[in-house]
């Protein structure tokens, strides 16, 4: 993405971003969502973002992969394509390479939490329990604001999950650096 996005049209960009977004925040590359939805998260027309999406899944752009087109009222699901350019040198054309995410199922905060032990769980809802109303709504705050910023909107069960995991990072940091050398460590896109 470092080149080449600044050459589509701003409809295109708009909605690719936000597509990009919504794959991001949940460390895939797929995203299911409505054309409604991409509509009030980009502020764009119906028509204007079903044209967006043409041209991001055509064969000369190929940032976008519709896996089902979905409905009037039925999700579309999207496979979003990253790329990144090598400078141009004299005498070459730039050369791109696409960029692969990593799998949800190793670095979902979901799957994180689910690898903790029995005890490193209990801890961790312990140190929950154990905050102050006021550290506890601060925690709370924090995460709403992320997902706000995100543009996300989960379930209770979902967002609790998010509370977990940053009152684990907050209270229990280094005893779970110290036993999950990875749990806080995530690169959503490698590159191939």
């Amino acid at each position: 993405m470092d080149g080449g996005l600044t050459a589509l049209p701003v409809s295109a960009q708009r909605v690719f971003l936000q597509l990009v977004r919504e794959t991001l925040a949940r460390g895939r590359d797929r995203v299911r969502i409505t054309i409604r939805a991409l509509t009030d998260k980009t502020g764009l027309s119906k028509e204007t973002v079903s044209h967006a999406l043409r041209q991001l899944s055509s064969p000369s752009i190929d940032l976008v992969n519709v896996v089902d087109a979905g409905g009037a009222h039925r999700a579309g699901h999207y496979q979003v394509r990253w790329y990144t350019y090598q400078k141009r040198s004299v005498g070459m054309t730039p050369q791109r390479r696409r960029m692969k995410v990593r799998s949800v199922i190793d670095h979902s905060i979901e799957n994180r939490l689910l690898s903790l032990s029995a005890d490193d769980r209990a801890l961790l809802e312990q140190s929950y329990l154990a905050l102050q109303p006021t550290e506890r709504r601060e925690v709370e705050d924090h995460v709403k604001d992320n997902l706000l910023t995100l543009g996300m909107v989960v379930t209770k069960e979902a967002f609790h999950q998010y509370v977990l995991y940053e009152t684990m990072r907050r209270t229990m940091y280094h005893h779970i650096r110290r036993h999950y050398p990875n749990m806080f460590v995530f690169n959503p896109v490698s590159t191939s």
